[in-house]
């Protein structure tokens, strides 16, 4: 049994969101948590939910997707550092700066008074995130589930899901695209050499999928479109003003503006929080992108001195800006990408836009939707005008992408603020909290770490048994000398008028549980370590500080003890020195030594000289909008100390806008092909959240879909019917003779079409108890593999006959319990056997029946005459031969036709690509009469029936 549900706060808010999927109640994996950005309490209905799952997966790094992950994470530190958390490389690296991104502009992290987290805190979360391959299959919980992540084609790193359990096999895809973009390949669905369905994803028992629908227009003509739009907005002498998702399609967008411009002296402008961050990332992942983009890295992998400009996502190829208001001083055609695709509060695209959307010359250019609903969304309210605008400058036509259109309306800002630096009282209080936050986080690592060397401790302690006795001979001044070791043991005082909770924040960072592990990485790595020695150490330590670095054989009950580093992978280990590296870029203390101090301005002018001027702004503005204690500022409402408080704040835009859908978003044509090659059971359609309640019906991808695969299938029964009214009319089919074990087969095969909607779960594979027969699996026992006697019809085909007693078994059957109901018998822990059992025993058992009249029909159901399944190949010559062993005048004419008392016709044919004319269907034409049953007789009798 599973259960598919859309967790939100309530059924009509969707400020968060996460996807559940339930395994017989018993095994629950949480995907995809997201966030609207508003209120972080909204999170915390998760706590229930999160108490029961097993596991969290990730899918795509954009907020959309990973946007209430941290939160979770920084709200429920205990549950969460419990539950395994899975997603690929790209996404463990490219979802940081997500998050920091997006929780900035949120007003959650940074040198903010509302900030609640900081930029430490999301290194740390995601380090305990394990990465993943494509393809990699990963079996968990004793080998009862296993979950393999496969190409999306949607983001860089972007998966959908296999996640198999006994019989039931779940493909969660909330977001994907069948077409290649410039820099991605396509989602793999289909074989890459063959073209036909990976066998892994045929036949699934449910397949999720969104209905965010991308445009029906080639990937090549919406590109075409795109870049006239740019060329046209430039040879005006206006800017482009482009907003889009940082670690999503802001790397497809940048790799068309560069390889259009082909070093034109057009500038090109990059607004966001953490820089150019992104970009040094997702070049570190370019084996995950496309083959054709890998070939423009070989110059630069092969040493070439033009390799440089030609390396993708080079942070050089943009240029950063400081602060948004500096396009006003840059005058000139240019190309602005700005972080931030709902373009709200605090995004920086929203910040680009007060400045550019009054001049005529500019156009917005949208490539995306928004993705958390339509609520307060600028995105929303462009894109609906343009729509409007564009369908009514086409006659009232659907409008295609890239048409421009005029705008000129006035947004309102009433929700919008400013930030204003912190002084006096405020500071004080802002820079008390949050050095009282590290502290305390400080003294759990250290509590975290003793604890666990407490439980690695190993016969080291026996060695230094002996050494024990001394302490409680230990002076007055080595105890006092402990205590300021311990801050939680140290009194306060106050020395050269610093604070003591600062000095205790200053030994935590030097603490001995963190030296250890120091000393053991020095070692492992054959770095040269020096070792100071003082009063403190016990005489032994004092006298042998060295620690030796010689490989010592462990030895258990079972001979020695391996070392799994030993048989690391290379790539293994590259992957965690990829995440160590993104963790210390992001650590950087941006112009403060490691204990918050200036560092010497000597050292410093040295560090800067080393670096180019992009690197150096880049620091800087890292430095600028994430160092929580650099410049702290608060937000204020934009009225706020303003002399026209009293009136809503207004802009108004007068510039072109436009649309080109490049958010890598299967089509529903594509949508069709996939669901029509994968045939799954059931089918769950996750509702579109980039449209209003009010939108007109065409723009609802939900209905779309929905209408789509009801109509494919009522076409599919109509030609179904069409194909078995000729086949009985006019011949014997051996596919009709093979669905006579059951009519209504081809009826149970129709896909269920289930919308989803929030906080309604929905249960595949039961029924009202929860328990459906698919849901089971028959084992043979070993007396009854032993006495099968298989028998080979044609080439491929063998047939056994089983005599058996079906068994149930059910772990967790109380027979103590007095009324007992179905569901206490048969459940999902349920196990069915089937025994052996002689022909004799069963043939008595069935002749005792008969005779004591128990089942009134037995022997008609013995000596039944109803349809039953044949099995079998028949071929036309083996048939020629049978034919003319009973006296007929059989011979083969043009064609392969086999020709019968030249009366009848006997043919075979194919109706699919996989059958061919030897494995097809027998077609007898010809007059119907005696002959005609004779050999139809004849043919019945080379098949097998069971």
């Amino acid at each position: 049994m599973f259960n598919f549900t859309i967790l939100t706060p309530s059924s009509g808010d969707i400020s968060c969101r996460a996807a559940l999927l339930s395994f017989d109640n018993e095994i629950k994996i949480l995907a995809d948590p997201s966030w609207n950005g508003k209120n972080p309490d909204d999170i915390l209905f998760m706590e229930s939910h999160l108490k029961e799952v097993n596991l969290i997966i990730l899918s795509h790094s954009t907020p959309e997707f990973i946007g209430g992950f941290i939160l979770l994470c920084v709200k429920f530190p205990s549950l969460m550092s419990n539950i395994p958390i899975y997603s690929t490389l790209p996404i463990n690296q490219l979802g940081r700066i997500s998050t920091v991104e997006y929780y900035r502009s949120c007003g959650i992290l940074g040198p903010l008074e509302s900030a609640i987290m900081e930029v430490v805190d999301v290194d740390e979360w995601f380090d305990k995130v394990q990465p993943l391959k494509y393809n990699q299959a990963l079996t968990l919980f004793d080998g009862r589930i296993v979950m393999t992540p496969h190409n999306a084609g949607h983001t860089l790193g972007g998966t959908f899901w296999l996640i198999t359990k006994r019989l039931e096999k779940i493909i969660y895809a909330p977001s994907w695209n069948h077409s290649k973009d410039s820099f991605l390949n396509s989602a793999s669905f289909l074989s890459t050499s063959t073209g036909n369905p990976l066998s892994s994803l045929i036949r699934p028992t449910v397949l999720i999928t969104n209905t965010d629908l991308g445009s029906s227009m080639s990937h090549k003509k919406r590109t075409e479109k795109f870049l006239q739009l740019v060329d046209a907005t430039l040879a005006n002498g206006g800017a482009v003003l482009l907003p889009t998702t940082l670690s999503g399609r802001f790397l497809e967008l940048l790799h068309l503006v560069d390889e259009h411009l082909q070093g034109a002296p057009i500038p090109v402008y990059f607004l966001s929080y953490s820089g150019t961050r992104v970009l040094s990332y997702a070049s570190n992942f370019l084996e995950w992108m496309s083959s054709q983009l890998f070939k423009s890295y070989e110059d630069f992998a092969a040493g070439d001195a033009t390799g440089q400009s030609k390396l993708p996502f080079n942070p050089a190829k943009v240029d950063l800006l400081l602060d948004p208001d500096e396009l006003i001083q840059l005058a000139g055609p240019k190309i602005v990408f700005a972080s931030g695709i709902d373009l709200k509060n605090g995004d920086m695209s929203s910040q680009a836009l007060q400045y550019l959307c009054q001049d005529e010359k500019t156009t917005i250019i949208l490539t995306e939707k928004t993705h958390f609903g339509s609520e307060g969304s600028i995105n929303a309210q462009l894109f609906k005008s343009w729509y409007n605008l564009a369908k009514k400058k086409q006659g009232g036509q659907a409008p295609e992408d890239g048409v421009a259109v005029p705008f000129e309306e006035t947004i309102s800002l009433d929700s919008w603020t400013r930030e204003e630096k912190l002084i006096g009282g405020e500071l004080a209080e802002f820079q008390q909290r949050i050095n009282n936050q590290r502290q305390q986080k400080l003294l759990a690592k250290v509590r975290e770490k003793q604890n666990e060397n407490l439980l690695n401790t190993d016969s080291l302690n026996a060695e230094d048994s002996s050494e024990d006795e001394d302490e409680g001979n230990t002076t007055e001044e080595e105890r006092t000398d402990e205590q300021s070791a311990d801050p939680s043991k140290a009194t306060p005082s106050i020395n050269n008028g610093l604070d003591s909770k600062a000095i205790a924040v200053n030994q935590l960072s030097a603490h001995e549980t963190f030296i250890t592990d120091y000393v053991k990485e020095s070692l492992e790595a054959y770095r040269p370590l020096d070792i100071k020695i003082t009063y403190k150490l016990r005489p032994r330590q004092a006298m042998f500080p060295y620690i030796s670095n010689n490989y010592k054989q462990n030895f258990d009950d079972y001979g020695e003890v391996i070392d799994v580093k030993s048989f690391q992978k290379a790539d293994e280990s590259s992957n965690k020195k990829l995440i160590m590296e993104s963790k210390k870029k992001f650590e950087k203390k941006w112009g403060n030594d490691k204990d918050g101090n200036k560092k010497d301005s000597k050292n410093k002018n040295n560090n800067q000289n080393k670096l180019t001027p992009q690197e150096q702004l880049n620091n800087e503005l890292l430095q600028n909008n994430l160092d929580t204690l650099f410049n702290p500022r608060k937000r204020v409402p934009l009225t706020a100390a303003s002399t026209f408080s009293n009136q809503a704040v207004e802009l108004k835009a007068r510039c072109g806008l436009s649309f080109v859908d490049l958010s890598g978003i299967v089509d529903i044509r594509s949508l069709g092909l996939i669901v029509s090659a994968l045939k799954p059971y059931n089918l769950l359609l996750l509702p579109d959240l980039s449209i209003k309640n009010d939108a007109s019906e065409e723009l609802d991808g939900l209905r779309t879909v929905r209408q789509v695969f009801e109509q494919q299938q009522e076409d599919q029964q109509l030609e179904n019917s069409k194909k078995s009214m000729f086949t009985s009319s006019r011949f014997l089919s051996s596919s009709a003779i093979r669905s006579g074990v059951s009519g209504g087969l081809n009826n149970s095969s129709k896909m269920n079409i289930i919308s989803v909607s929030n906080n309604n779960p929905v249960e595949i594979g039961g029924d009202g108890s929860g328990v459906g027969i698919n849901d089971f699996e028959v084992k043979l026992d070993e007396k009854l593999i032993e006495s099968l006697k298989w028998q080979k019809i044609a080439d491929s085909y063998s047939i056994a006959q089983v005599y058996g007693k079906l068994d149930v078994r059910n772990p967790h059957f109380n027979p103590h319990k007095k009324q007992k109901t179905v569901a206490d018998y048969i459940n999902p822990s349920s196990e069915f056997i089937l025994r052996h059992l002689l022909k004799e025993e069963y043939l008595q058992k069935q002749q005792k029946l008969v005779q004591d009249k128990k089942l009134a029909t037995a022997a008609q159901l013995m000596n039944r005459s109803g349809p039953k399944l044949a099995i079998g190949n028949i071929r036309l010559p083996e048939l020629k031969k049978k034919l003319l062993s009973k006296n007929y005048n059989a011979e083969f004419k043009s064609e392969g036709t086999l020709v019968v008392n030249d009366t009848l016709a006997i043919r075979k044919v194919a109706y699919t690509s996989s059958e061919t004319d030897d494995t097809g269907d027998i077609v007898i034409d010809g007059m119907m009469g005696p002959l005609y049953y004779e050999v139809k007789e004849c043919i019945s009798e080379m098949l097998a029936y069971v």
